[in-house]
């Protein structure tokens, strides 16, 4: 099988996912690296531009202003003819020279500092003008250059400069409000990008934990049902990746414990039966012995059969069992339904145990709720094991002294069955596997009771076929209670 028609296995699944979470991740921080470099870019501007601008412009406008005054001090006060230059000649070149570093971010600005650097050529040609008239001794014309060309070009320029200290002020609040601006875009896409990101992995999480968590969760209850005895296609799961494989080989492992169990069944179904015919005829062979129809015996002989007689009913019982132990693994446990007389049932019960009690030392109570109908539909035979099975085992782990309790009452359309001891009790950690077959609470090495394990099994099987419920419970102070239920109505149910 291709493997494209296979599906994606879980380790690209994993591979896909990790992708598509970095790829969220690296464009949440692409875009803040963007952002920040774009912001970076419009701070630079602001510095080299319109602040350097604004500094430079104030330094110049604050030098027009000194050169204004010299050049009146000059005119007026300088001898004639003039011992040395106007200063100003040596000023505006450096004038000149720091109009030509202005940064010139746009047209307008452009022009202005053109217009700048020409008015100051204008001045610089009047001022040389009022110093060849002061050479000539003429102090009248210098001061008449000086109103008429020196003055203007001054004022000029200072309207230049306020102007130009006018544009790049405009920059600047251009540069902010963009910078401005450009937060806020990226706080409004940063906002926006981490909540979809957010969403986007809370989806593949919740993803993947459904695409991991799903088919475990059927492994498991796959699992739980072989435990319970369910052997075909117990995990059904669609995957195609190495849940798929694994959900395939459980599969395959629960199929071939089916087949083992039911071999198993089989073998002691046949061995029960094969054993029960033998059985029986060494059972009657002992009866004859014991009525001595074949011979005379001695006393001691007779006790010899005594107890070959009991170790045979416990085979007997032992065979019973595993029939009817088989019978209800393969659904083949049938009821005799048939009119009850409850009351006189349970007294024969009562009066049994009773005598038991009494030849053992133990202390047997039994309670029956005086609302018990006259008359049930049930399995006499079936329920009379039931409560033997239970009563048995209860009188086998309670010790002299000690007490057995029944108790039958009715519950609405249910007869409740509680058999009670103060015996040795069983561990918690034991209730769940009581049920099953062939499990005994102690190792078989230091088991002092007989038995196969087997009683509880069957116990819980007849229980269910005949449409009940069985419980275990710690009594208290010690010992255990367990707890049948079995509808009243079994006459309707079996005819169904």
């Amino acid at each position: 099988m291709s493997q494209q028609r296979r599906g994606f296995r879980l380790r690209t699944k994993i591979f896909l996912f990790s992708s598509v979470l970095l790829g969220i991740i690296l464009s949440s921080n692409l875009y803040a690296i963007v952002s920040l470099y774009a912001l970076h870019k419009i701070l630079l501007e602001i510095k080299n531009q319109s602040v350097s601008g604004l500094l430079l412009i104030s330094q110049i406008k604050n030098r027009v202003g000194v050169i204004l005054a010299e050049d009146k001090r000059y005119i007026f006060f300088a001898p004639l003819p003039p011992n040395a230059p106007s200063p100003v000649e040596a000023e505006l070149p450096l004038l000149l020279a720091q109009l030509k570093t202005l940064p010139q971010p746009d047209i307008a600005t452009t022009n202005l500092v053109r217009g700048t650097q020409a008015a100051e050529f204008g001045l610089l040609n009047a001022i040389r003008s009022e110093t060849d008239a002061l050479e000539h001794g003429n102090r009248t014309l210098a001061i008449a250059v000086s109103r008429g060309s020196t003055a203007p070009l001054l004022i000029y320029m200072a309207r230049l400069l306020r102007e130009l200290e006018e544009s790049y002020q405009h920059a600047l609040e251009r540069k902010i409000a963009e910078t401005t601006a450009r937060e806020e875009q990226m706080t409004t896409v940063s906002i926006e990008m981490t909540a979809v990101g957010s969403l986007l992995v809370l989806l593949l999480l919740v993803s993947f934990s459904r695409m991991v968590l799903v088919p475990i969760n059927a492994l498991i209850a796959g699992t739980k049902r072989i435990s319970q005895g369910a052997f075909h296609n117990p995990v059904t799961i669609g995957n195609t990746d190495e849940m798929g494989d694994l959900a395939k080989a459980l599969n395959e492992m629960a199929l071939r414990l089916g087949e083992l169990s039911r071999k198993k069944s089989e073998f002691v179904t046949v061995a029960s039966h094969e054993l029960r015919t033998p059985l029986t005829s060494i059972r009657g062979f002992i009866a004859m012995l014991k009525r001595q129809a074949l011979g005379p015996l001695n006393d001691e002989q007779q006790k010899s059969l005594t107890v070959v007689g009991e170790e045979i009913d416990h085979l007997v019982d032992l065979v019973n069992q595993l029939l009817d132990l088989g019978r209800i693994e393969a659904g083949q446990m049938r009821l005799d339904i048939h009119p009850l007389e409850l009351l006189t049932f349970l007294d024969r019960i009562i009066k049994r145990y009773r005598l038991s009690a009494e030849s053992s030392g133990k202390r047997f109570i039994a309670k029956i709720d005086h609302e018990l109908p006259h008359t049930i539909h049930t399995d006499a035979n079936k329920l009379a094991q039931v409560l033997d099975n239970l009563l048995g085992n209860a009188f086998k782990f309670t010790q002299e002294g000690e007490e057995i309790r029944l108790s039958i009452t009715r519950e609405l359309t249910a007869l409740r069955f509680e058999i009670a001891d103060t015996g040795i009790g069983i561990p918690p950690e034991n209730h769940p596997f009581l049920f099953d077959k062939f499990y005994q609470v102690a190792p078989f090495d230091i088991r002092t009771k007989e038995g196969l394990g087997l009683g509880l099994a069957v116990t819980r099987g007849i229980v269910i076929t005949m449409g009940g419920t069985i419980e275990i419970a710690q009594n208290t102070p010690k010992g255990t209670v367990f707890i049948i239920s079995l509808p009243l109505h079994l006459e309707e149910e079996s005819s169904e």
